[in-house]
């Protein structure tokens, strides 16, 4: 839909999976609220944004924008690199 890039949202919500440690729902929620902030930091630091629409140059809720990223090869050449860098972000965060 052009919004926030799957990968970093896949990575979001593996963040709100993994932390359960804390004492109460809160907590926890408080907790996985400051961890997604760094990943969003640290992704936009990588890549400039997490919206799809910028990070692929096309805006895919438009018939040429979803052209484009057919066309350019977009799916294949660009997202499989930001999954890559969510996850990293992910392992380095150790969270």
């Amino acid at each position: 839909m052009g919004r926030e890039c799957g990968a970093v949202t896949g990575a979001m919500l593996l963040l709100g999976f993994k932390v359960q440690e804390a004492a109460s729902e809160k907590e926890t929620r408080y907790r996985v609220y400051d961890l997604v902030k760094e990943l969003v930091r640290l992704f936009e630091e990588k890549h400039g944004s997490i919206i799809c629409k910028d990070l692929l140059g096309a805006d895919l809720n438009t018939p040429e924008g979803r052209d484009k990223a057919v066309k350019d090869g977009l799916f294949r050449t660009l997202c499989p690199g930001f999954v890559r860098d969510a996850a990293q972000i992910l392992t380095d965060m150790n969270a």
